[in-house]
């Protein structure tokens, strides 16, 4: 099993081109207009919600304001896709569409926290679509009898990685999510360069981490409030010593930033696959050939 790490773009007004997700989530903040406590306005400059903490607020700029008069929330519904978060979901019904014009490489593209039925990917050189797929989300992982083949609910995957496509700059990537019927999710996406760093060796570990809250009260009854988790993927990567300068050069190209890696290769994933960052990564060398690099990802919720 080989392990691959994407090399992430920076999603911005001037690469997504088109998109069916208004940005209506509130009114645009107006500079005449009188704000009370807990009133939400938009900024579509900044493409973020603001919400006032102070009554009779007005003329001040939520986009300047030091917090005493606005409270930034998030991004708008528009830009959830790429803010780096992938529980704060973008939402539409039935359908999200985003078309995005690449300014570098762009081979690969991992979806996660989905709500939908079906992935589309078209990739466009002027008018020639050159690339087409569609990607059923149904997750048959979970039927494991015949009991859950004819009576179990139906589960759809929350992420999807697809690579290999033919996204050079000047090329039109178009993303589809389809939920027909429903309300299609998605939370983040993240478009890149794909990396194939090295072969996975045997026993890589992936930790679940609980973020939730356990205590007791006075009389000793649980108190358990949901946070969510993320999960620790440690591994080993087996790299050719000749190659272990573009793994450290990769490494230090994804540092800091929200990221998809996965497993790529004939068997399973076993999990290791997901939305997270570089957390440790130590370079021994081996001159003799093939050289051990341990590797530590962390996964953002």
């Amino acid at each position: 099993m080989d392990f691959n790490i994407l090399s992430p773009m920076a999603v911005t007004e001037a690469e997504l081109v088109a998109t069916n997700v208004p940005e209506d989530d509130h009114p645009d903040w107006s500079a005449t207009a009188i704000y009370e406590v807990g009133a939400r306005v938009i900024s579509t400059d900044t493409h973020r919600i603001y919400e006032s903490v102070i009554d009779s607020n007005t003329g001040q700029d939520p986009t300047l304001d030091d917090g005493s008069a606005w409270l930034e929330l998030s991004v708008t519904n528009r830009w959830r896709a790429f803010d780096q978060n992938r529980s704060n979901t973008a939402r539409q019904a039935d359908r999200i569409t985003y078309s995005i014009v690449p300014t570098q490489d762009c081979d690969a593209i991992a979806l996660f926290g989905l709500t939908a039925g079906s992935v589309r990917i078209e990739v466009w050189d002027g008018g020639a679509r050159i690339y087409d797929q569609r990607f059923a989300m149904v997750d048959a992982g979970h039927v494991v009898s015949a009991y859950t083949w004819f009576f179990g609910s139906v589960v759809y995957a929350r992420q999807k990685v697809v690579n290999g496509f033919p996204g050079y700059l000047g090329h039109r990537i178009d993303i589809t999510i389809d939920a027909p019927g429903g309300v299609a999710e998605v939370g983040h996406i993240v478009m890149g360069r794909n990396n194939l760093l090295g072969r996975v060796l045997n026993l890589p570990s992936v930790r679940f981490v609980s973020h939730s809250r356990k205590g007791y009260d006075d009389f000793g009854n649980e108190i358990l409030v949901k946070r969510g988790s993320t999960r620790k993927v440690d591994l080993s990567l087996l790299v050719p010593t000749h190659q272990a300068q573009r793994v450290m050069d990769i490494v230090a190209e994804v540092d800091g930033l929200a990221t998809a890696f996965y497993l790529s290769g004939d068997g399973p994933g076993y999990g290791i696959e997901g939305l997270g960052f570089v957390d440790d990564h130590s370079q021994p060398i081996d001159v003799a050939g093939e050289s051990v690099f341990p590797l530590i990802i962390k996964t953002l919720k």
